[in-house]
């Protein structure tokens, strides 16, 4: 009897692993929406693409699309969401303490591959689109706040410990270094591998440096 159930549970459970497994309809066309769109978004700038330029390329109505999206912005937000959530995978170094070049160049160089993945999407945020509909601006503000906040509570940290000079605020100071890092990997993420190697050594060295000054 005892095995009985306890095969019984265990169908249950690999049953329902299967159900939450699988991807629903709507599930499916919400990823072709999604696809669709970081497709076309290599092709045309957000600005010039329309609702019409996706529901052709998925092959679904208006009627469809707007059922789950009720616009091409509530799109972008939602791919900006999970690139967002990649980007925030390679932030080794804000924990650490010190200069931690190494651990540095590694988030850069994990931050430069989402940045060559997801360049046509990315590119949106720096351009400030769509200021529009709320939503995707205070997504990008918020985004932009985590990281610099981030590396704030780093440089403070680390200027309490002896470990970095005084000098500029620290809020201010990750601002400038955030606002010069995305500047770079933009510039970087259409550039062939070698380039990208030597802007990640100079992007490393050019932090390291406006916080902690000359290194040796």
């Amino acid at each position: 009897m005892a095995q009985k159930v306890g095969r019984e549970v265990n169908r249950d459970i690999t049953e329902d692993v299967r159900r939450r497994g699988a991807m629903s309809k709507g599930d499916q066309r919400e990823a072709q929406i999604l696809d669709a769109t970081r497709r076309l978004l290599t092709e045309k700038p957000m600005a010039k693409l329309t609702v019409d330029d996706i529901t052709n390329a998925t092959g679904i109505s208006r009627t469809s699309f707007y059922f789950y999206f009720p616009s091409k912005q509530a799109v972008l937000a939602r791919l900006m969401e999970d690139v967002s959530d990649r980007y925030a995978q390679t932030h080794v170094w804000l924990p650490s303490t010190g200069p931690q070049r190494e651990l540095l160049h590694a988030q850069l160089s994990g931050a430069a591959e989402v940045w060559h993945d997801n360049s046509a999407i990315l590119i949106c945020s720096l351009e400030g689109y769509d200021n529009s509909y709320p939503p995707l601006a205070e997504f990008i503000t918020a985004v932009r706040t985590r990281f610099a906040s981030g590396l704030a509570a780093k440089i403070d940290r680390d200027r309490a410990a002896g470990l970095a000079p005084e000098g500029i605020d620290s809020a201010t100071l990750a601002t400038l270094v955030a606002l010069m890092r995305d500047g770079r990997l933009s510039q970087l993420s259409a550039a062939p591998g070698s380039d990208v190697a030597h802007g990640i050594d100079d992007l490393t060295e050019a932090i390291l440096r406006l916080i902690y000054g000359r290194l040796d």
